[in-house]
């Protein structure tokens, strides 16, 4: 990641702070629930108007990353409460999977496609999982998603601009082995590994 000017850095660092500082009191005042998350949504939302500190230009696509770079914004030593900024290019996409955690996302700029899924079975039996679509939401500039610990999404981005939103996890990825990749046409999962090259 570029920095071009040190008062640009230290203006991030000072909003992203406070911003989780402000999303770390919600969530141990209200606990994880649906309305909690939606409140972190909110602030999120509000971190991610801040647009010349945070854009696809500061942000990018690396070169050799394909059509997605993960950065890591902010964690603490508990490695809970990981905020990344995801930058991707049409053509990304990932597979349904769950997370193991709350999640919230927020979009800054372009569009992505969240598809959400409910899973049929029982969970009874390892690496066997049947699941459905349920619905579909758009995350772009002003709008985001919010996921408890066992909802399965899937993202897809399908425009030509180059796009970038907020993640925001309990617990960092790189710190959750058995998240969960679905298979639909096969009704079977495997773990989910975390993308091997975060930058930080």
């Amino acid at each position: 990641m570029a920095e071009t000017r040190n008062p640009l850095k230290t203006r991030r660092k000072t909003e992203i702070n406070c911003c989780v500082k402000e999303i770390r009191a919600m969530i141990s005042s209200n606990g994880v629930t649906p309305p909690t998350l939606a409140e972190v949504r909110a602030r999120l939302l509000e971190l991610s108007t801040h647009q010349d500190l945070f854009n696809t230009e500061i942000f990018p696509v690396q070169n050799g990353d394909n059509t997605s770079s993960l950065y890591l914004l902010s964690e603490d030593d508990k490695h809970e409460y990981a905020l990344y900024a995801f930058s991707e290019t049409k053509g990304n996409m990932t597979p349904p999977h769950d997370h193991t955690t709350w999640a919230v996302i927020a979009g800054i700029e372009g569009e992505e496609l969240n598809k959400f899924y409910r899973r049929l079975d029982n969970g009874e039996n390892e690496g066997q999982a049947k699941i459905c679509e349920s619905h579909s939401e758009i995350v772009g500039a002003g709008t985001g998603v919010t996921l408890m610990p066992a909802d399965i999404h899937s993202i897809h981005c399908l425009i030509n601009q180059p796009t970038l939103n907020f993640h925001l996890y309990g617990r960092s990825i790189e710190h959750l082995p058995q998240r969960k990749a679905f298979n639909m046409t096969d009704g079977t999962y495997k773990h989910f590994s975390a993308n091997p090259n975060i930058y930080k």
